[in-house]
This record gives C-alpha cells, structure tokens and sequence, in this order.
C-alpha cells in the first residue's frame, strides 16, 4: 500500500488536456518560453511546443499551468 501512495504522490506522468480554446498541462517541469504567439514547456526532458494565437495563463501551480488562446499547432520534441 505504501508502495502506491508514494507513486501517488511523486507521479511524474503527465497529463495534456486541450479543448476548443484551453489547453491544460499536468507535471510540466519548467516553462521555456512564453510569448503570445508561442509557449514551449519542459516536461521529463521533452519539449512541448503550443503554437497559437492570443496565448494567455489562466491558471499556474507549481507543476500545472492553464492556457486559453486558439491553438494552431502542438508538438512533443525530445
């Protein structure tokens, strides 16, 4: 049971969400670059790259940050 908990707690996973004009990211690492047009964030050593337009931060934790905008484009890099 304890083995469980403890993955619970330090999941590294991470969780992308995106719906018409949000984009939720779980357990990001560090954010890289964010600019209106173009945010690129750092999640177990991949780059995740969000093209789009109006790009804002409608919510920030430590490991989650939410995005509204129109989303045009969406990579996963090494």
């Amino acid at each position: 049971m304890l083995k469980s908990l403890n993955r619970f707690i330090k999941n590294n996973d991470y969780t992308i969400n995106i719906w018409e004009n949000n984009i939720d990211i779980i357990n990001f690492s560090e954010i890289l670059i964010l600019e209106e047009n173009k945010v690129v964030l750092l999640i177990n050593n991949k780059r995740i790259t969000i093209i789009g337009e109006n790009l804002t931060i409608n919510k920030l934790l430590d490991n989650e940050i939410l995005l509204k905008g129109k989303l045009k484009s969406f990579e996963i890099g090494e």
